[in-house]
């Protein structure tokens, strides 16, 4: 069986309907990124990063955001950096285990007429992303295998309905498919966990960062190292294992 984490950077709202505008200082892009990988290896990743955290003397139990400030856990900026650079080496050895979809939120809510609001944008994220990893599973010819989709619960009465819109885009895309694969191995049900005690979840909050920084930031110091893990085709992650929609 393959699990598949996803989990996202940024926000897909701050758009100004009125002006047909993005909100002034928010984010050019919306990232949402997935990590692949065999359930069987699972407990490998979550092994690893527990190493990382009980080295920088963090709780091996508790969550380790991207966003997190060195300050906040009372580290220097170099250690932080270092601690990043080896979560980000933990997917090294899982070769086309990594998808971003790189989402130009002005483009799409001012040239997408289906795109009415942020659900609309995450679940064309989502649906991109599935695509990909489908695509992978076919090329390995495990058509059989079953897939299970693993996301960040919101965890509040409030965004419980961010996570039931999710539910619903991921059923929708599931039944759909795309004009070039159908997604029969997908189980029924999109499961919630906390990320919290979800490594997986953790690890694609990473992705989703490293992915982030290098397209809105120009800054690829992370991405470099996520690289060889990004699916490709061809040799090439453009398209297959990255897709800037734009």
């Amino acid at each position: 069986m393959y699990t598949i984490f996803i989990d996202e950077s940024r926000s897909t709202w701050r758009f100004w309907w009125r002006k047909n505008e993005l909100v002034k200082n928010t984010s050019k892009y919306f990232v949402l990124s997935g990590f692949m990988i065999d359930a069987n290896k699972i407990l490998c990743v979550e092994e690893t990063l527990k190493a990382i955290k009980i080295k920088y003397g963090l709780n091996p139990y508790h969550e380790i955001k991207w966003n997190t400030k060195y300050k906040e856990i009372d580290m220097e900026y170099s250690q932080i950096m270092n601690m990043k650079k080896e979560v980000m080496e933990i997917v090294k050895d899982y070769k086309n285990s990594i998808v971003g979809i790189i989402m130009d939120k002005e483009y799409c809510y001012k040239n997408k007429e289906f795109i009415k609001d942020h659900n609309d944008l995450y679940s064309l994220a989502l649906h991109l992303l599935m695509e990909r990893f489908c695509m992978q599973i076919t090329k390995s010819k495990n058509t059989k295998v079953p897939v299970m989709l693993f996301a960040d619960s919101r965890g509040n009465d409030k965004n419980n309905r961010l996570d039931k819109n999710l539910q619903i885009s991921y059923l929708r895309a599931k039944n759909m498919g795309t004009h070039f694969v159908k997604f029969p191995n997908f189980c029924d049900s999109l499961i919630f966990v906390d990320s919290d005690y979800s490594a997986g979840v953790q690890i694609a909050d990473f992705c989703a960062g490293a992915i982030f920084r290098k397209y809105e930031n120009k800054d690829d110091t992370f991405f470099e190292i996520l690289k060889p893990s990004i699916r490709k085709h061809k040799n090439s992650i453009e398209g297959a294992g990255i897709k800037l929609y734009k």
